[in-house]
């Protein structure tokens, strides 16, 4: 039978740690509130209250009572209270908590630096999925590819571990290693790889011989990616191409902003580039701006498995406003806006805030873009890079390439 073992001493001291806990917490709650959202504060309801009460009341029985008290970690216990609560939003491998040391690597990776192994991760289906590996980087010369299940890291099994502690454990310091356990295909494969300094490549093109087509990667949705696509775009109309097909294979997306702007390059001033379904149930148009650069030119858009996040957004857009054929697999499947609320000790909640849709209105969130023209690689064939088409004939080219070779030919009928 169970009791209690508290005095009435031990209850007045309780209470009052009760008290002064909800009062800050509130205030902290309060203030979180107004900042985030930029407006005048409300008041809590009353289940908000509750909630928190009671949260203060199991933190306090835990650290008078746990036998280990050594083991009590107020750091931990706050991050673990709010990571909890976040799953229970059901946004799996996207609205997510980052440490003060995880906020800093997700702001290196958006700048397009930082020193691992080259591959993004998300959690699916209660596994730790590749994405995309990054062009050029360890893991990508490994032969890891989109699709991937990791199992484990170091021979530690990644089953029941958080995607940050996952992450946490790729990524180190350059010149070290990690072993990466990966399942394909129901296959166990081990790879051994050497840290470095990861460079995310943005664009790369290359003129596909004895033609006025051009083949232009992008690669990342970086900090300047708008600018540098555009630069690729210039320069290859420069060399003579008239029309053009966008890589977006294998890109795993990053800064939202960037997809609106390199939109704006391709589609009139006014076109949708998506539908915003935010947290009031409202749904509004996200249009690009400006005047277009390159709004008559041909295009055909390449996309796989590992085309996710603004990647897809731009897919999307493309397609809608029938400005470009997509052709390849289909995406991803990342349908949540986020924004990053950054938190008093410098730890962050990346929440999504809202859902995307294309602009016909296709809810995409784990279904995926589907192309216009579906076109699978052959097992063992890995995407043609324009770095590695820059020294091929135009038969190698598109002998190599099945999905590169489908949107040359979709664009040579124009």
């Amino acid at each position: 039978m169970w009791k209690s073992t508290a005095s009435g001493g031990d209850r007045r001291r309780t209470v009052t740690r009760i008290l002064l806990v909800v009062a800050l917490v509130l205030v902290t709650a309060l203030g979180a509130y107004a900042y985030g959202r930029s407006q005048s504060p409300a008041a809590l309801e009353e289940r908000d209250r509750e909630s928190l009460a009671l949260y203060a009341e199991a933190l306090d029985t835990v650290r008078d009572d746990y036998v280990d008290q050594e083991a009590i970690d107020p750091e931990k216990q706050t991050y673990g209270a709010i990571e909890g609560m976040l799953d229970t939003l059901g946004d799996e491998g996207h609205t997510r908590f980052l440490t003060p040391e995880e906020r800093e690597q997700n702001r290196e990776g958006l700048s397009g630096t930082y020193e691992g192994i080259g591959i993004e991760v998300e959690p699916r289906d209660d596994k730790i999925v590749v994405v995309a590996p990054i062009e050029g980087s360890p893991a990508d010369r490994a032969g890891v590819r989109a699709g991937d299940v990791v199992i484990a890291v170091n021979g530690k099994s990644s089953r029941g571990e958080e995607i940050s502690e996952i992450i946490e454990e790729i990524k180190g310091p350059e010149g070290t290693d990690v072993t990466l356990t990966i399942l394909r295909d129901e296959e166990e494969r081990v790879f051994d790889l050497e840290r470095t300094q990861i460079e995310r490549p943005v664009a790369s093109w290359t003129l596909i011989p004895e033609s006025d087509v051009a083949h232009v990667r992008l690669a990342s949705f970086s900090d300047d990616s708008a600018e540098k696509l555009a630069q690729a775009f210039e320069e290859a109309r420069a060399a003579g191409a008239r029309s053009f097909v966008l890589d977006l294979r294998n890109n795993a997306g990053g800064r939202l902003d960037q997809a609106v702007e390199m939109a704006g390059d391709f589609l009139e001033p006014g076109s949708v580039v998506y539908l915003r379904d935010d947290a009031s149930g409202g749904r509004g148009e996200i249009e690009v701006e400006g005047g277009a650069e390159s709004t008559d030119a041909p295009m055909a858009v390449l996309v796989n498995e590992g085309t996710a996040s603004s990647s897809e957004i731009l897919a999307g857009a493309l397609r809608d406003n029938d400005r470009a054929t997509v052709i390849g697999e289909t995406t991803f499947g990342t349908g949540t806006v986020l924004s990053e609320f950054v938190l008093g000790d410098g730890s962050a909640i990346l929440l999504g805030v809202a859902e995307w849709l294309t602009p016909d209105g296709d809810f995409i969130r784990e279904t995926g873009i589907a192309p216009d023209v579906e076109v699978a690689l052959s097992e063992g064939t890995e995407p043609l890079t324009p770095d590695e088409a820059r020294d091929l004939s135009k038969e190698e080219i598109l002998e190599r390439d099945a999905q590169l070779a489908r949107a040359f030919e979709n664009l040579r009928d124009q």
